[in-house]
């Protein structure tokens, strides 16, 4: 009776445990499972290459650039993963944020082969094919802050100008593909603006894709207190308090002209998007 009783009480701590691990993590920003590439099975080759893969760059993505990707496994059961950590978040706290995204990110997307999920410090993506060095649109999101600003047209010129100045600032970065800057909007607020690149982008595909983001700040973040944009590849974000470590702050400052990168038309329709944007006009 008393072994019975044990038994119970352990397999009760289980639950407890595991209850309170999934409660406990925090939320993505924004994810997405895909049903485009197919799902596996929990006994499948896919599901051991693919527990290979999140281990490793989970655990070992303390580079200096917080980047990291791995592979494992043959085709066509082969596992890719990128994990991606902002550029001014310590080593710790990149791997802490990589492993509770390896954790959620298979929870959300139990079987899907494809997935990928943003936190405010990482992003984490998987796949059975291979992502390494090809910039993608889609899957895709673009969130704003709800309070509007007193100046809109004044505060959208210098966002657009802070971003636009950024772009060569993180396209050229090597190991790091990563720039952030602060002004002072026209109604005295503090602007704060980040825009980071996976660093296997070459410097033209980075351009591309933060264009593409640009394009759209008259959709997402016109006339609002804070916004962003994130796809596979890149991201940016802007508000009016500090939400990244100061000292990366870029000593450049913003153009006083506004620069006009080549980018493609406004999106149309939905905020989050999860279909492919074209990079080119």
């Amino acid at each position: 009776m008393v072994m019975v009783s044990s038994r119970l009480l352990f397999f009760l701590f289980l639950i407890f445990v595991l209850v309170y691990q999934a409660t406990t993590q925090p939320s993505f920003i924004y994810y997405f499972c895909s049903d485009n590439t197919g799902k596996y099975t929990s006994k499948s080759k896919y599901k051991a290459n693919l527990d290979h893969v999140l281990a490793s760059i989970s655990s070992n993505t303390g580079t200096d650039n917080g980047f990291g990707t791995d592979s494992h496994g043959q085709e066509p059961d082969k596992a890719y993963g990128i994990g991606l950590c902002r550029g001014d978040v310590k080593a710790d706290v990149c791997r802490s944020c990589l492993n509770d995204s390896r954790t959620v990110l298979t929870q959300l997307c139990p079987n899907q082969m494809e997935a990928i999920g943003w936190y405010d410090n990482c992003s984490l993506r998987f796949s059975n094919r291979s992502m390494f060095g090809v910039v993608e649109s889609a899957p895709n999101s673009f969130m704003w802050n709800p309070r509007n600003v007193s100046d809109v047209k004044g505060y959208g010129v210098v966002l657009k100008n802070l971003l636009s100045g950024m772009i060569s600032d993180a396209a050229s970065g090597v190991s790091l593909k990563f720039a952030t800057r602060t002004s002072v909007a026209p109604d005295k607020s503090k602007l704060y603006v980040l825009a980071q690149c996976t660093p296997d982008l070459s410097e033209q595909d980075c351009r591309d894709c933060l264009n593409l983001i640009y394009a759209q700040i008259p959709l997402f973040g016109l006339g609002q207190a804070g916004g962003r944009a994130y796809t596979p590849n890149c991201n940016f974000r802007f508000e009016t308090y500090p939400f990244f470590d100061l000292t990366s702050v870029a000593t450049p400052s913003p153009p006083s002209q506004p620069v006009s990168p080549e980018s493609p038309p406004p999106i149309k329709g939905r905020i989050i998007l999860i279909y492919p944007i074209s990079m080119k006009p």
